[in-house]
């Protein structure tokens, strides 16, 4: 027989309270419910006083009567227990944290504050407008090339003689045995810079890589390197213009490629580990059957051509091989050579690049300049064994055309220019704290693949490697938003609201997604710069580093700036040039005052701890929607269990582009008040993988005009040997007067557990159970 008995728990707020899911054999959640499993053993459980339901007591036995299986440790027992561990466990966690006094600070100012509804569609329509300015300047800067390198053929007379050096990607600060600088090798003066993610370049000038197969001082490489040098004044130029500009070039038909900014592309390990990377993913098997695909391809154009259907332009197949068994010659002498097009198959091999020149004549003689956006690729320049994570890209391309009169009728290709997209950058247009706890923003393409997403993970690890899936840049949005999977480990159950708009002139769409509930709604305060300034430079104040609460990126002499001393200088008018999202800005001082006094609260906690006092908790924190975060230790650093919490190596932990911490998303799907538990695997000294560290979080909610919105989580995190001690001592307790126990945790059939209400395993009386499922346990209970 289960039988299970629930407590409704007594909260700081009883209007808002609610009944949590209990386990799954429970019948009825006002009273004592019992089921008879499959194989009797016996289960008790208990909710915990004050920890909000979120934490639950189970005992598993084998002491059973014959008759109905009744479990012989009293169910009052059980809720005593629960009592008393959940009763120590809150008001631990509530003195650490400072969990009331935090809310009633922000109560004590509910009467100054605003709440507005979230208008989603104004929402996305606005963030849509901004992405579409952005996108607009890149492709002005890629038309800026564009006329620069046609007037440069345009008036470049052909030489071929032509002697002429350039600075080679690969050769550059090369020296010979002597000492002496290569030939296109000369000095290249590479710094370090964080806007090409810290990647040593030259924002002076470009550099020239070349295919190994291809003789660097050929005369028609030479002539497209010297002609394309004009570039060079407007690569600068373009990107004094929009800072925000990442990498710019110039692909030749030759062959060659200019790179701007300049860049050290050399055979070191970290290209080596990338191009081992890239081969290990080739994999050749089986043989193409290649005769069958060329019919069926020649017979789809006939159709079409015979049918007049399609763009009636020029007619190609391509195909890509690593090699031919045959030379299917019959394919050809059937549909092809009939009309001469193709007079042998060494014409084919030998003239590829004539082709170019054939399908992009109609647009030089219409001098039409499409616009290419490609999909989401991986920066290459960023990929290697050392790399954490990496920078997904779009690319704005145009092609180059001849525009000499002699060759404007053979539709000449000179080649393509482009310029890259960071989608981080475009993403930052969409900021975080006007998308509520849960919302967040992402991109399509026209083929309804995603772009950008925060649940898009193009990485997987293999070893100590991390490597590309092989169709991250083809994934559909159903594949990220589908959560009921059964590998989900911590779930919160949501109902969002998708907002979906086009951005202007390009093939991509933004949508945004806002959680019903307090997501539908954003806090509004106000408080006086001189207020804000003083408790915004408190020591324990950080700000969410990823978010723009001011622009540093445009000016080179902001990018040297955090975003809490750009905000100073905005702030104190000491900087009139910086540009900072005033809203943002407002909401950032009007936290840092109402969160000041949390500061000296955890500091006197921390003073009345001795030296021979039980340590309780490492530390506490708080996060505000506004990505204002305080912490305060109550140990020395040098005894913190998990060194990585609040760190940016901990992204789960830390407000992000993408999103908000996860302690701050947990609590917040939770009443007010109410704590939810988080074990941890500490990264510490002692740690030695074991997972030995417990969050516990718990949000702080204001009420104006019967809306709510959620300001603030706070929280404490504690070792877990803590808490164990705190429940065997609780489980020691029993209702039976001056009687001894008669049952305890100890006794060898009476296995006890607290589980989260994940249902991860927090306590277990085997130190190898904390942290994994009880569903995993060999327990035939339902």
């Amino acid at each position: 027989m289960v039988c299970g008995y629930s407590v409704l728990l007594p909260l700081p707020d009883p209007s808002r309270a609610i009944m949590p899911a209990p386990p799954r054999f429970y019948t009825n959640p006002s009273s004592i419910g019992c089921w008879i499993p499959r194989q009797p053993r016996p289960v008790a459980w208990a909710f915990m006083r004050k920890t909000s339901a979120l934490l639950w007591l189970l005992l598993l036995g084998t002491s059973l009567s014959p008759t109905w299986g009744q479990v012989k440790i009293p169910l009052e027992t059980v809720k005593l227990w629960a009592d008393t561990f959940g009763g120590d466990l809150y008001n631990t966690v509530t003195k650490y944290s400072g969990s009331l006094l935090l809310q009633k600070k922000y109560k004590d100012v509910e009467p100054s504050l605003k709440i507005e509804e979230v208008d989603g569609l104004e929402l996305v329509r606005k963030f849509s407008e901004d992405m579409e300015t952005m996108l607009r300047r890149k492709v002005e800067a890629v038309q800026n090339l564009v006329e620069a390198a046609e007037e440069a053929d345009l008036n470049h007379e052909f030489n071929e003689s032509l002697v002429f050096d350039y600075y080679n990607s690969v050769l550059i600060n090369e020296r010979d045995e002597n000492g002496n600088f290569v030939e296109l090798g000369a000095e290249f003066l590479l710094e370090s810079n964080a806007h090409f993610s810290n990647l040593p370049v030259n924002t002076s000038i470009s550099s020239v890589q070349l295919p190994t197969n291809v003789y660097n001082k050929d005369p028609e490489i030479l002539n497209g390197v010297y002609m394309s040098e004009a570039l060079n004044a407007v690569f600068v130029e373009n990107f004094q213009r929009d800072p925000t500009l990442t990498w710019q070039y110039f692909g030749s038909a030759t062959g060659f490629f200019r790179i701007y900014p300049g860049i050290l592309v050399q055979a070191d390990r970290d290209n080596r580990e990338h191009f081992k990377l890239l081969v290990e993913e080739l994999m050749v098997k089986g043989v193409g059957i290649v005769d069958q695909a060329l019919r069926e391809a020649f017979e789809i154009l006939k159709q079409f051509q015979e049918a007049k259907q399609g763009s009636l332009c020029n007619q190609a197949i391509m195909l890509i091989s690593d090699g031919a068994v045959e030379d299917y010659q019959p394919v050809f002498e059937k549909y092809n050579w009939p009309d001469c097009k193709i007079s042998t198959l060494a014409d084919t091999q030998e003239n590829v690049m004539e082709y170019l020149h054939v399908l992009s004549r109609p647009m030089v003689i219409n001098h039409d300049h499409d616009i290419i956006w490609t999909e989401a690729y991986m920066d290459s320049k960023l990929l290697s064994s050392q790399t954490r994570s990496l920078t997904l890209l779009t690319t704005v391309a145009m092609p180059v055309f001849s525009k000499k009169n002699e060759t404007r009728s053979h539709g000449i290709l000179l080649g393509v220019v482009g310029s890259d997209v960071a989608l981080r950058e475009l993403m930052k247009l969409a900021p975080r704290y006007r998308l509520g706890v849960h919302g967040y923003a992402f991109l399509n393409t026209n083929n309804g693949y995603i772009l950008s997403h925060p649940d898009l993970r193009p990485l997987y690890r293999e070893g100590k490697k991390l490597k590309p899936k092989p169709n991250y840049n083809s994934v559909d949005l159903s594949e990220v938003e589908w959560e009921d999977q059964a590998e989900s480990k911590r779930v919160l159950f949501l109902t969002n609201d998708y907002f979906f708009t086009d951005i202007s002139d390009t093939p991509f769409s933004l949508g945004v997604v806002l959680s019903r509930g307090h997501g539908e709604y954003i806090l509004l305060g106000n408080t006086s710069v001189e207020e804000g300034l003083h408790d915004l430079l408190h020591p324990d104040l950080a700000l969410a580093s990823d978010w723009i609460y001011c622009i540093t990126d445009i000016d080179p002499e902001h990018r040297k700036l955090s975003q809490l001393e750009a905000m100073v200088r905005f702030l104190t008018r000491e900087d009139p040039d910086l540009e900072c999202d005033e809203e943002l800005v407002r909401e950032v001082l009007f936290d840092a005052v109402v969160t000041a006094p949390m500061e000296a609260y955890w500091t006197a906690l921390a003073l009345n701890i001795s030296e021979e006092s039980e340590q309780v908790a490492d530390m506490a924190f708080l996060g505000t929607r506004a990505g204002l975060l305080r912490s305060s230790l109550f140990v020395g650093s040098e005894k913190i269990s998990d060194r990585k919490f609040l760190t940016p190596e901990d992204e789960a932990s830390v407000f992000t582009l993408d999103r908000f911490p996860l302690w701050y998303r947990q609590a917040s799907e939770h009443p007010a008040g109410s704590f939810v538990f988080n074990l941890r695997w500490a990264e510490g000294p002692e740690s030695a993988g074991e997972p030995m560290v417990v969050t516990a979080s718990t949000a702080v909610a204001v009420t104006v005009d019967k809306k709510t919105a959620i300001a603030a989580a706070v929280g404490v995190q504690m070792k877990l040997e803590f808490l164990q001690r705190k429940f065997w001592a609780a489980t020691q307790q029993c209702n039976t007067g001056d009687m001894p126990c008669t049952q305890s945790c100890e006794d060898s059939d009476l296995d006890c557990f607290v589980v989260d209400n994940n249902g991860f395993i927090l306590i277990s009386e085997r130190s190898q159970e904390p942290g994994i499922k009880l569903r995993k346990k060999p327990i035939q209970t339902l």
